[in-house]
């Protein structure tokens, strides 16, 4: 088996597995590899975590953005980091 990664209609990548005489076209009837579907990511929960994360950090003008170079990506890490590693959690236990 090898894998393939295509993308569909949507501009969205996908890794299929094919067999290693199938062409790489095939790929879309191969058996799927993705990482979990972000759709099921509770993003009212996301916003009040980056929220929260960006008043904890004092970043309430650009002036503190600017003053804490790595504040925001802090923010915005904390915000989220949990959430995806969970939705890989979540699917190895299914």
């Amino acid at each position: 088996m090898k894998h393939v990664i295509w993308t569909d209609g949507d501009s969205r990548k996908h890794r299929s597995f094919v067999k290693d005489s199938h062409p790489d076209s095939m790929a879309r009837l191969g058996i799927p590899g993705d990482p979990p579907d972000i759709e099921e990511l509770d993003w009212n929960v996301i916003k009040r975590k980056l929220h929260n994360a960006l008043v904890d950090r004092g970043l309430f003008t650009y002036q503190d953005v600017v003053a804490q170079q790595h504040g925001v990506t802090g923010a915005i890490l904390s915000a989220l980091r949990g959430e995806v590693i969970g939705l890989y959690k979540n699917r190895r236990e299914r």
